[in-house]
């Protein structure tokens, strides 16, 4: 209860903490900016939760380095927090793993879409 009251406080730090010149979080890039301004309506609650998407594929088969098979995790973590929160343990959320014999490219779309 204590840490999720914790996490709640830091929820707005992206908003309270804005930065000029500088790159130190995602919410300072172009990108986000972008989206504030194509998205007026999201962007105007700083509350609203900004979610980011990353996946990195490995071979689990470490002594046999040749073999085609792969494990691709799919990980979300909120960025509403400060930048040494949001990319740590606690809020990485693993939402699904793609196996299979090869790297999904283009169609990972598919296991993205629901």
């Amino acid at each position: 209860m204590i840490a999720s009251m914790q996490t709640a406080q830091h929820m707005t730090w992206h908003y309270e903490n804005k930065t000029k010149g500088m790159l130190r979080h995602p919410s300072d890039g172009e990108a986000w900016k972008h989206f504030d301004r194509k998205h007026p309506s999201f962007a105007s609650d700083p509350r609203n939760v900004r979610l980011g998407l990353c996946r990195d594929g490995f071979n689990p088969y470490i002594q046999a380095l040749s073999s085609p098979y792969s494990c691709w995790p799919v990980i979300v973590t909120p960025y509403n927090l400060p930048h040494e929160m949001c990319m740590t343990k606690p809020y990485m959320f693993i939402t699904c793993l793609i196996l299979g014999p090869s790297n999904p490219k283009a169609s990972i779309d598919v296991y993205l879409e629901p």
